[in-house]
């Protein structure tokens, strides 16, 4: 005991024995069915017409449910023709308002639609896996004048920006003041 007081020891953690996390899918299940796997490994902020900034609060919300949801879908459901939901499309009728990445065709590269009025997403789709490259949450691949036009993404900012912003506007007016308050003490001090 240091000053009277006693040390407490806090306690180590002890492994919880039943305490393992269960996939919620059966993986082989979802392997031999050929359920859609989604992959992100190619997606592109660098474009100034795809990214996520500019979206309602609920667009990414919106976006992992749509893709929860087409998770749960075999290969050939995604690619039904009709399916009007999704609306599933490669993006050879020539309308697109922008072409590919230079290593895709227009045949190989679709949009699936995440919901009336809430863009699409548009990748390659490879066996059961679809490579996502742009989330187009304005419908910039094809855009509409009735609804805007054609929209460029801002740039991404840090969640952080705001805050460090107001603190720079701050500091500043902290050193005005400081100057202002020195001008008067030296004023006050001549009298």
């Amino acid at each position: 005991m240091a000053n009277g007081k006693a040390k407490h020891k806090i306690p180590k953690p002890q492994a919880i024995p039943d305490a393992k996390i269960k996939p919620k899918y059966d993986f082989e299940k979802i392997k031999d069915k050929n359920h859609i796997i989604f992959s992100f490994e190619n997606l592109d902020f660098t474009n100034e017409y795809f990214g996520l900034d500019g979206t309602c609060e609920n667009w990414s919300k919106n976006l992992f449910e749509k893709i929860r949801d087409i998770s749960a879908l075999e290969d050939a459901e995604l690619r039904k023709p009709g399916n009007s939901t999704l609306r599933f499309h490669d993006h050879s009728n020539g309308k697109a308002k922008f072409e590919p990445p230079p290593t895709v065709s227009k045949e190989d590269f679709y949009q699936i639609r995440l919901g009336k009025s809430k863009g699409g997403i548009h990748g390659v789709l490879y066996e059961n896996i679809f490579y996502v490259f742009w989330l187009d949450p304005h419908h910039n691949m094809y855009p509409d004048e009735r609804y805007g036009g054609l929209k460029k993404i801002k740039p991404p900012l840090t969640c952080c920006k705001d805050r460090d912003e107001e603190l720079s506007e701050l500091n500043k007016r902290i050193k005005y003041l400081e100057g202002e308050l020195e001008t008067f003490e030296e004023l006050l001090n001549e009298k």
